[in-house]
């Protein structure tokens, strides 16, 4: 049986209490003791101690034609603080602040103007400095309360960056620089884990999922039980570096034929250009599948996809695949042509389709791993805000 002292015991129900008034957007003391099955006299007092550290607000019920005195309700206090995600890629950095709410209030860009890595941490810093600080004013009293960093590369539990292919950064670390600059916790972590948080999180709250980023370069992201999955050093889901031809093409991780060199957007638009080097850059599969000259290619790279899909889900038998690409969209009719290539009998998962979340997945996920740190919290669950339709995020 598991036991605890007094102390653990308030953080316990600190922890339930926040996840509800997260998960239920809004609602009364009585309604939390209701679904939680703690006392009254337990809620009172941790609600007092959650008001006194601006992490709930109160509000009075919206009219109603109920007769009476209007309960007074519980919410996150959005205007209290805020968080930050960012989303290093090969030529572009991706930024969204979100609330204490979750809901995303600014997004912003940084090009990549080199591989170096200190002018990278450089050119953050001064690019989001002045954003911070007015926004330390517009929030408070708390402000900034963490950053959450995605690398597209291996980092390890430590939050080190390991390797990253496409930059050549290794064995570095940035989190104390950027502590020392914002004066806030950071969490860095590789972008396809952050990608798979954000997808659970914003928009399919459920305890097992999967989702395989299609860049640059392929990544998996893993929530197994509410959880990221990470593996031993938290170097889990390095599938792109699954090797699918084993004399093929010469990979930067010193491997040949590794999957992301076939079944990347990179890969396909790369083909295309060496075949059609006048071809203009294409916007999504629905502009290629209307165009019969891409016929060979598409079917070239779809081969590839699939075969890769296809050992994932031996592997691990996910409950759903979300698929994030800049290319593959909502209904697109390329999920449907993966598939028919899945056609083992031991092929066993719910569904695949595409993310709805797309581009922005990582920077989000960041921004919201360091909003749970935050709250100390086990799970968060934004799906019912409805956040994705967010101006901010267009």
């Amino acid at each position: 049986m598991n036991t605890g002292d007094a102390s653990y015991i308030k953080k316990m129900n600190r922890r339930i209490l926040i996840e509800e008034t997260i998960q239920n957007v809004s609602l009364s003391r009585s309604d939390l003791a209701r679904i939680t099955g703690l006392n009254k006299a337990t809620v009172s007092t941790q609600i007092s101690d959650l008001l006194n550290d601006h992490i709930v607000t109160e509000i009075r019920e919206r009219e109603s034609n109920t007769r009476g005195r209007k309960p007074i309700l519980l919410e996150i206090n959005g205007q209290a603080g805020y968080s930050i995600g960012i989303d290093i890629d090969d030529n572009s950095i991706n930024v969204i602040f979100i609330n204490l709410k979750g809901n995303p209030i600014k997004k912003m860009q940084i090009p990549v103007i080199s591989n170096n890595l200190e002018q990278v941490i450089d050119s953050i810093i001064k690019r989001l400095s002045p954003s911070i600080l007015k926004h330390n004013s517009m929030y408070q009293p708390i402000g900034l309360i963490g950053i959450g960093i995605g690398i597209h590369g291996i980092v390890n539990n430590d939050d080190e960056i390991i390797f990253t292919p496409k930059h050549n950064w290794s064995n570095v670390e940035i989190t104390s620089k950027l502590e020392k600059a914002f004066q806030t916790k950071v969490f860095v972590d590789n972008n396809a884990n952050l990608c798979a948080f954000a997808e659970q999180v914003y928009d399919e709250h459920i305890p097992d999922l999967f989702c395989v980023t299609l860049y640059s370069g392929i990544g998996l992201g893993i929530i197994s039980k509410n959880e990221i999955y990470r593996g031993y050093h938290g170097f889990a889901g390095e599938i792109g570096h699954m090797i699918v031809e084993t004399d093929g093409l010469h990979c930067s991780c010193g491997n040949k034929g590794c999957w992301e060199l076939y079944a990347s957007e990179k890969a396909l638009k790369n083909r295309i250009s060496n075949s059609f080097p006048t071809a203009t850059s294409c916007n999504g599969f629905e502009e290629l599948l209307r165009d019969h000259k891409f016929d060979s290619i598409i079917d070239h790279y779809i081969h590839y996809l699939a075969a890769g899909l296809n050992n994932i889900i031996n592997i691990f038998n996910p409950e759903e695949l979300i698929l994030n690409g800049t290319m593959i969209k909502s209904g697109s009719p390329i999920t449907e042509r993966i598939h028919q290539k899945l056609k083992s009998k031991i092929n066993n998962y719910r569904e695949i389709r595409a993310s709805n979340i797309r581009g922005n997945a990582c920077a989000l996920g960041g921004a919201v791993f360091a909003l749970k740190q935050f709250f100390q919290i086990d799970t968060m669950n934004l799906v019912p805000y409805d956040y994705l339709n967010s101006k901010v995020l267009t």
